[in-house]
């Protein structure tokens, strides 16, 4: 137990606070006192989580669950309040450490405890069977080690036997670890997913381990629906169990009953699991939350191929020219595809799929890019929590090139560059781009709520992962590949996960929210994802767990980037121009630590909005736009430079070497500049009408840069 803090509250709903029990993804624990002196265990709900759609309805399912079952097999709810402000649930204070406390502390349990805990979790689930129910999220955490047997609590994401909710096509809820094959495959989940669980629950207890836990959310997903692994060293009556649990097969799975027939005699014989001299941090509350350890990470900018202060042998682009806006009165193709350009005066570089010379060296770990956000400007609609943005497009005849002040550089009339080629199938605006880190694909959403994916072998779309027509939305799809290259994840009223190559759903996070962006760490351990009213999440993706939130001003969050290391989160805010919330400090720059959702530092803060943020690769400068530039050294954070252009900066993205760095902008231009001098090294005109650029990212080899434009085109542009 925890003494109270400061900014604790005295009393909830008319009960005396004393200390605090443990934290987790729904709020903070405490123990209290009725005003008689009974000891009962208060659920305080985190107020961000509050202000989501759906959740209180969620809240109070949680609160009748528990009360249905009841008895001995729970912490019996004695009062709650799911419409309060907090909302709030007391249950019976169990004292005891929760099944995953007494394994870290004291190690595996043995026979015939063991055994003991086997009947009195059946015991358990088979009255939440009884009660019509399945909960969905049986796990060692969950479970409390009574003096009298274990209690199962945390109803959170219980659901009716008759539910619709049963079928996973809408999210996959559980932690993932734990959870049953049929909860990954949109399979119907009834009793017999509980008892799955009971078989990794008794194998963790047993061992120590969970042995379907993996490095990753995907090799978890992986050994779920492979062939059940072995659980370790385990005696033969629980080792038989076990695997009896772990039958891919629902209907051959044994039943409570039957688990109580074999191993009730045992249970009478040796009461339950011996606890621990541990005080009961999680009686009656969540599992404490733990973080993942941060990335280590090794600079290796001393063997970038252009390094400071030295020779260099990487590839120069030629003096930016001024060009006069082509007129291509040539129409976008549509129908979905690709047009390739006409030939240009001068062969471009080919593709990146053949690249004709070697990939740079990369300063930091290669990947694609951070997704950028479509620019928005104008009034915010407001429906509740609803928040649209209007964008208006402005035009430009003229590009002149400009140095790092804005100033306008010698230039010289030639002949404007081509695209390599023009992909098409986007309805509206291409707010997102990502290549997947082996270079094989490129991902694309638009504001009309649709992703696609690209072969960059061929340019044919390989894949539609999302087809929607949403005529007024908050938080569009927003797209990002995790650094080893095996999930894609997608953000619009939901964040799923996809398997690269397949392009089939593997998982669901996170369900009826608005998403704005997602992220993922450079190490994969974590997955960001923000909404449009200030709320950021973290997510471990090899458990599906919420490991921290960020709960800052009440902006819209219009992109995320983490740091090379893992251990920060840059966030870029847009500015509330209907003035809806009152603590809303407009457009800015947040640092975040990303293992505990504190700020850690607000680098600018103003009256625009920022509509794209990024770090370089070696970590050492992060990039925002808000019509310029602006660029801050992170050590020291102070800003670098701003620079300006002939037309507002909508979005941005450095290369895989960190040598130079992309903007997309109003005018429909794409242009480079070298970062070690800021001087412009390309231009990329505005081509037809394809309108403004608000989303750009490098190939993974640095030789393509791709650039989503707001009539839902991808125009592909050479590099070097």
């Amino acid at each position: 137990m925890d003494p109270l803090e400061p900014s604790d509250p005295a009393h909830i709903g008319g009960y005396r606070l004393i200390h605090r029990l443990g934290e987790g993804g729904m709020g903070r624990v405490y123990l209290a006192a009725t005003p008689s002196g009974r000891r009962v265990a208060v659920k305080v709900i985190r107020p961000a989580l509050v202000r989501e759609a759906g959740f209180r309805a969620r809240f109070a399912r949680e609160v009748d669950a528990a009360r249905r079952v009841g008895g001995f097999h729970t912490a019996p709810v004695v009062a709650a309040d799911p419409e309060g402000d907090p909302a709030w649930v007391a249950t019976a204070y169990i004292p005891g450490p929760t099944l995953d406390t007494r394994v870290r502390d004291n190690g595996p349990i043995a026979p015939p405890a063991l055994h003991a805990l086997a009947a009195g979790l059946a015991e358990g689930l088979k009255a939440v069977h009884a009660c019509g129910l399945v909960h969905r999220d049986l796990k060692p955490g969950n479970i409390i080690l009574s003096g009298d047997g274990p209690r199962i609590i945390d109803f959170g994401i219980a659901r009716p036997l008759d539910s619709e909710g049963l079928t996973t096509h809408e999210a996959v809820f559980g932690t993932l670890p734990y959870m049953s094959p049929e909860q990954t495959e949109n399979s119907h989940v009834g009793p017999a997913s509980d008892m799955f669980s009971l078989g990794t629950v008794l194998a963790y207890a047993a061992t120590g381990t969970n042995p379907f836990n993996g490095a990753s959310m995907a090799a978890t997903i992986r050994r779920l629906i492979g062939p059940p692994p072995d659980p370790g060293d385990v005696d033969p009556e629980t080792r038989a169990l076990i695997t009896a649990c772990w039958d891919h097969d629902p209907e051959r799975r044994p039943t409570p009953d039957a688990v109580l027939t074999r191993f009730g005699a045992l249970a009478a014989r040796t009461g339950p699991p011996p606890a621990t001299d541990r005080p009961a941090a999680e009686g009656g509350g969540p599992e404490v939350t733990t973080f993942p350890p941060a990335a280590t990470y090794v600079d290796s900018a001393a063997d970038r191929s252009s390094s400071k202060g030295g020779a260099s042998d990487a590839t120069t682009f030629p003096p930016a020219p001024t060009y006069v806006d082509p007129a291509a009165d040539r129409p976008p193709a549509k129908g979905g595809g690709s047009t390739a350009a006409p030939p240009p005066p001068a062969p471009p570089a080919p593709p990146f799929a053949a690249p004709a010379r070697p990939p740079r060296a990369a300063a930091g770990r290669p990947g694609g890019s951070t997704p950028d956000r479509v620019r928005r400007k104008g009034v915010w609609l407001v429906v509740g929590a609803v928040v649209a943005f209007t964008t208006v497009p402005t035009a430009g005849a003229w590009l002149v090139a400009e140095g790092p002040g804005g100033e306008p550089s010698d230039t010289v009339s030639v002949p404007p560059p081509e695209p390599l080629l023009t992909l098409t199938g986007h309805e509206d605006t291409v707010n997102s781009v990502a290549f997947s880190p082996d270079g094989t694909a490129l991902a694309t959403s638009d504001t009309a709520f649709s992703v696609r994916v690209w072969d960059t072998g061929t340019w044919e779309e390989s894949a539609t992962l999302i087809e929607e027509d949403s005529p007024v939305s908050v938080g569009t799809p927003s797209v990002a590949f995790d650094p080893d290259g095996t999930l894609l994840a997608t953000g619009h009223e939901s964040v799923r996960l996809w398997g690269v190559g397949t392009w089939e759903e593997v998982a669901t996070i996170l369900e009826d929210d608005w998403i704005t962006s997602v992220a993922f760490s450079s190490d994969g351990t974590t997955l960001a994802t923000s909404d449009p009213v200030g709320n950021v999440r973290f997510w471990n993706t090899s458990t599906g767990s919420e490991t921290a939130a960020v709960e800052g001003p009440p902006d819209y969050v219009t992109s995320m980037a983490f740091s090379p290391d893992g251990t920060t989160l840059a966030s870029a805010t847009a500015v509330d121009q209907a003035g809806v919330f009152e603590d809303s400090d407009g457009g800015a720059v947040r640092l975040w630590d990303s293992r505990n959702g504190a700020e850690i530092a607000v680098l600018t803060s103003h009256d625009s909005s920022f509509e794209s943020v990024a770090f370089s690769p070696d970590g050492g400068l992060l990039a925002a736009c808000d019509g310029d530039v602006r660029l801050w050294d992170t050590g020291t954070r102070e800003e670098v430079t701003t620079l300006t252009a002939a037309e507002a900066t909508a979005s941005l993205a450095f290369s895989p070497d960190g040598s130079t760095i992309a903007t997309g902008h109003e005018d429909g231009t794409v242009r480079l500049r070298d970062t070690e001098t800021w001087e412009e090294t390309a231009v990329y005109p505005a081509v037809a009408d394809h309108g403004r650029v608000t989303s750009v990212a490098f190939s993974t080899d640095g030789t393509v840069a791709a650039a989503g434009h707001s009539d839902g085109t991808i125009l592909l542009w050479p590099v070097g």
